[in-house]
């Protein structure tokens, strides 16, 4: 049993009974990582940020200086309320992925390591000799920075194409090697000895990035 295409994440894995509040986000949390608090609304977990991963993208297109603060301070910082995001999104993912290993040509967590680049992809789908990466969004980053990572992804793999999977559609993807441009943006910001100028908005990380 092959999978040619995959299918939206909320009509394989079931979406709509993930009823979470904070504490018990944060308390999940907990289990797997040294999460501790550093503002009332702001918590944080220590993350080695000297392999680059695609991921950090995510970071880079909301605030290039607030990656750099966390570079600097080796953290990873997320919020009260984004803490819930995180879990579901995390639960969404194993479902999803428990559910398309059935496939003989899937494989789920799939690790990428080429120089002081790692990753790891969703899924991937084995067709002949290629791998076509998917990838499953479920949080508020921008589809451009969704795009770009698994553009990445596409690259490393030396797949034409590959998919982003939301939880009522699926976009196809096709390859673009201008998508590693903004790798090496983000390696100008982390070995930078200043944090790059931005125009702070409103941001629950301002006290912490004002003081680094």
């Amino acid at each position: 049993m092959e999978l040619l295409r995959p299918r939206p994440l909320c009509s394989v894995a079931r979406c709509d009974d993930l009823e979470l509040d904070v504490e018990t986000a944060l308390r999940e949390l907990k289990k797997e990582r040294d999460v501790f608090r550093l503002l009332p609304d702001v918590y944080a977990y220590r993350y080695d940020f000297k392999r680059l991963s695609p991921s950090v993208i995510n970071d880079y297109e909301y605030c290039p200086r607030l990656l750099w603060v966390q570079h600097r301070l080796g953290l990873k910082l997320f919020t009260k309320d984004s803490a819930v995001a995180i879990v579901k999104g995390k639960l969404l993912h194993e479902r999803y992925e428990r559910a398309v290993a059935v496939y003989d040509n899937v494989i789920v967590e799939y690790k990428v390591e080429i120089d002081n680049l790692v990753g790891v992809v969703d899924v991937v789908i084995k067709r002949g000799g290629v791998y076509l990466p998917v990838e499953i969004k479920t949080g508020v980053a921008s589809r451009e920075a969704h795009k770009k990572q698994l553009q990445i992804y596409i690259h490393l793999l030396k797949a034409k194409y590959g998919y982003l999977v939301y939880r009522d559609k699926v976009e196809k993807v096709e390859r673009d090697d201008s998508a590693l441009q903004v790798l090496s943006e983000i390696k100008k910001v982390l070995t930078a000895d200043k944090p790059p100028s931005v125009e702070c908005r409103k941001c629950p990380f301002k006290p912490i990035c004002r003081i680094s």
